[in-house]
């Protein structure tokens, strides 16, 4: 009987070891076949993890400057929850983002004809790497099981994107488990210029492509694309309040500004280009297309109005669809994007997105002040306002600054108006919009400055988003005169109206509270999680345990927050907005 139970015994070691051997094996093999292919095109803030694995990189469809396809890969100077990486310090370069495959097949012993293709691009809309700076390419040899630096590229004058192309030849790397990585090494200057130092040393990657049977000069990718978020304002806002909106006696058109691009090394028809807004289709024309080429299709005169079943907000979605003459063989997620929209509350003339921080610093800038024009659509009460900040090294920023409103006079600010004074620079988890309510209401007629006075000679850094340029709205006083500011883009700060009540307290007396849509991304969730609704609102969200036990809460003022899961331990939590009956789950993995 002993030696039945230990002969059992050994066979279920035998099998357990056997099942083990058999997950330890298939987590070897290649999960990737030829071709691999992604240029960063999908509605995501980070690489798809069916082709890569992360630390760091994010997908932007602002930053590069004319890139070939909407969405491009970005190394910077902040880890992925949107901070400095704990190696940085002053006057010595860092290592920063990494990024690499899944393992690859590239069994193909004696094959000549394999290259790996991208395009690349320095700085754009951001900050410019320095000469110390690079973007390191590494392909991995699967039987030697280590890294191998091929190609590491450093500061170029050039701002365009450039074609690179790389052989793989090497048996060693012609195995079954290859993979190939970028990672990139930034620098932050000298700390007497502390103030400076917001997020740099940009790096851009798109259309990357590894197959076989391609050459030295196969570079390009033939394909007509759309290059970025279609630009669609009323007026000059891209943002105003649905009340303005709707009671406005001097109503404005609305226009549009499409881009795309032929990446063909042929000309190109465009059989049509498709702009959808709220559902309701608007066909812009065909276009013949030479080689190599940017295009704008823009219209500052249309004629359509949006609507909403709410008198207090309104979602707008806006899609622009390409179809060429051989759509078949473009790559089809680039020639589709949607964009989305919330008139509720506030004024903006920018797009959402920071490319780089704007403040006065140094000696000399204490005091300082900075004001930015808007004009009311109608009379009304300012409640407050919505600030994006950006990260600077080490917090060296200022602690406080007052926020200060104006009236107008000969173009520029004049009679200060209201002042809310030492209000708190926000530290913690930057890069989004802060909203700042008022302590009383301000009445507006039509036009007025907002904006910010600095309390010390340290930097505020508030978002600066380049995408949308033109407008002189832009003020700064330094001695007592204002002058205007020749910096080509929008400072990201945006007024807001009304009384200090939500847009979900509005949607909880009508019939759309049903209708709204929370999201929580990715599910599961190892560093940070997104929670994300097709609404603007202000709410606290509070995370439970399974034992009900609230262990983390966070104050949301956008529709959509970036939340650390860092301090979370593995396991099933329920999220819960305050004020909303919907609960969603969120799993945490380490």
């Amino acid at each position: 009987m002993f030696l039945e139970k230990t002969v059992f015994l050994l066979f279920a070691l035998m099998l357990f070891s056997l099942e083990v051997f058999a997950q330890d094996e298939n987590s070897f093999k290649d999960t990737i076949e030829l071709p691999f292919f992604d240029d960063f095109s999908y509605l995501s803030d980070s690489p798809s993890d069916k082709l890569w694995k992360n630390s760091g990189t994010t997908i932007s469809r602002y930053m590069a400057k004319n890139p070939p396809s909407i969405g491009v890969l970005v190394f910077d100077c902040l880890d992925s929850l949107n901070q400095f990486y704990k190696q940085a310090y002053y006057g010595s370069v860092c290592s920063g983002d990494t990024i690499e495959t899944l393992p690859i097949n590239l069994d193909y012993q004696q094959n000549k004809t394999i290259f790996l293709s991208f395009a690349l691009q320095a700085g754009g809309n951001g900050d410019m790497p320095e000469k110390q700076d690079s973007l390191c390419l590494d392909f991995y040899a699967p039987k030697e099981d280590c890294w191998v630096n091929i190609k590491q590229y450093s500061f170029s004058s050039k701002t365009e994107f450039s074609s690179q192309i790389i052989n793989i030849s090497e048996e060693k790397f012609l195995q079954k488990g290859f993979k190939f990585r970028f990672r990139n090494y930034f620098s932050l200057g000298s700390s007497s210029q502390k103030d400076l130092v917001s997020n740099c040393d940009f790096w851009y990657v798109d259309y990357v492509r590894l197959d076989k049977n391609r050459y030295e000069g196969d570079t390009l990718f033939s394909d007509v694309a759309l290059t970025k978020e279609p630009i669609v304002k009323y007026g000059d806002y891209t943002l105003v309040p649905w009340k303005h909106y709707l009671e406005a006696t001097n109503q404005e058109k609305l226009s549009y500004q499409i881009f795309y691009r032929n990446n063909d090394s042929k000309p190109r028809l465009l059989d049509s280009i498709n702009l959808y807004l709220n559902g309701e289709k608007y066909a812009l024309g065909s276009y013949n297309m030479p080689s190599y080429m940017d295009f704008e299709n823009d219209n500052s005169d249309l004629n359509y109005r949006f609507t909403s079943l709410s008198d207090t907000v309104a979602n707008i979605d806006i899609e622009v669809k390409l179809v060429s003459d051989v759509t078949s063989k473009d790559f089809p997620d680039n020639n589709y994007v949607l964009s989305k929209k919330t008139f509720y509350d506030s004024y903006a003339y920018d797009d959402g997105t920071a490319e780089a921080a704007y403040g006065l610093y140094g000696e000399g800038s204490q005091d300082g002040l900075v004001a930015v024009r808007f004009v009311s659509l109608k009379p009304d009460k300012l409640k407050g306002v919505y600030m994006y900040f950006c990260p600077v090294f080490q917090n060296a920023q200022a602690d406080y600054f007052n926020i200060k409103v104006f009236n107008s006079l000969n173009g520029k600010p004049f009679v200060e108006i209201y002042s809310k004074n030492n209000v708190l620079v926000p530290k913690e988890n930057p890069e989004k919009f802060v909203f700042f309510p008022f302590d009383n209401l301000v009445q507006i007629t039509d036009t007025f400055y907002i904006g910010w006075q600095k309390l010390s000679k340290e930097i505020i850094a508030v978002g600066f988003d380049k995408n949308i340029s033109g407008l002189d709205n832009k003020f700064y006083n330094l001695d007592g005169v204002w002058k205007q500011s020749k910096e080509n883009g929008q400072i990201m700060i945006r007024p807001a109206f009304g009384y200090l009540t939500t847009a979900i307290e509005d949607l909880s007396k009508g019939n759309l509270r049903d209708k709204l849509q929370i999201k929580v991304y990715p599910n599961p969730a190892k560093e940070y999680f997104v929670v994300e609704s097709d609404l603007v609102f202000s709410r606290r969200i509070n995370i439970y345990n399974v034992f009900g036990q609230k262990v983390k809460s966070v104050f949301a003022e956008d529709s959509k927050i970036k939340i650390s899961a860092m301090d979370l331990k593995s396991g099933m939590y329920i999220l819960e907005i305050e004020g909303i009956e919907q609960k969603k789950k969120i799993l945490i993995t380490r």
